[in-house]
């Protein structure tokens, strides 16, 4: 009897602490999300645009003011052909522009530096503190494709995606589809060839439209894109 009792007590307990480790990792989120909502933001006051928009979209050659695949080919890490390449760039996963540069090719506006005189421009970094790296991903969340599935772990797998890990931690999920190395959704601080292996990281934070409003998403503790629903944790940018 005392030890039925003493098991009842620590699976209790158990469960108790595992309810408000998620709950903590939830607000955790949360916080985390109001200040790359205020980064995306900031990026809109200076450029006149969010990220992969407007000039920042992908164009094709020629194309004024927008970056292009000759854009891409200077991030060694994006792919070795134009469809890699664009699949990388168009991951929603994708928080490049924020960390690390705009990549315009025709700068017809001046957008890929600050410009006081104008008050436009881009002047990041605009995220410093979070857990970024490089993340392997599948595009079925990708515009384009099958969103409705939501799952970042289907469709063609995207290397080295310059992502932001969420608090809610996991393993990198082996096999299924078409992976690299046979893993998905494993973070590395560096590109390959010089991957530093970081285990046990979150999912990555996506930029995206839902219900036709860009906002920031988590995929919450399923680490399931659920298209807003589910346990996805959704902010609206706009």
């Amino acid at each position: 009897m005392v030890l039925a009792i003493l098991a009842a007590m620590a699976f209790i307990a158990t469960g108790t602490f595992r309810g408000a480790n998620e709950r903590a990792e939830e607000s955790l989120v949360r916080a985390e999300m109001q200040e790359i909502v205020k980064a995306l933001r900031q990026f809109r006051q200076d450029t006149g645009y969010f990220p992969r928009q407007g000039p920042f979209a992908l164009g094709a050659v020629g194309t004024l003011n927008i970056v292009t695949d000759a854009d891409l080919q200077t991030v060694a890490h994006s792919g070795t052909t134009a469809a890699e390449r664009a699949r990388w760039f168009n991951s929603p996963a994708n928080f490049y522009q924020l960390l690390v540069g705009p990549l315009l090719s025709n700068h017809v506006q001046g957008l890929e530096q600050w410009n006081a005189e104008t008050g436009r421009g881009w002047r990041g970094p605009y995220l410093s503190g979070f857990r970024d790296g490089c993340v392997d991903i599948g595009d079925d969340i990708n515009p384009g494709q099958n969103e409705a599935d939501g799952s970042p772990t289907a469709g063609v797998s995207i290397p080295d995606v310059n992502g932001l890990a969420d608090p809610f931690l996991r393993r990198p999920v082996a096999g299924g589809g078409v992976t690299v190395g046979n893993t998905l959704l494993d973070w590395s601080s560096l590109p390959r060839p010089n991957r530093n292996a970081l285990n046990q990281w979150g999912s990555p934070y996506l930029f995206l439209q839902v219900d036709g409003r860009w906002s920031l998403v988590s995929m919450g503790p399923n680490g399931r894109y659920e298209q807003g629903g589910g346990d996805d944790i959704v902010l609206p940018v706009e």
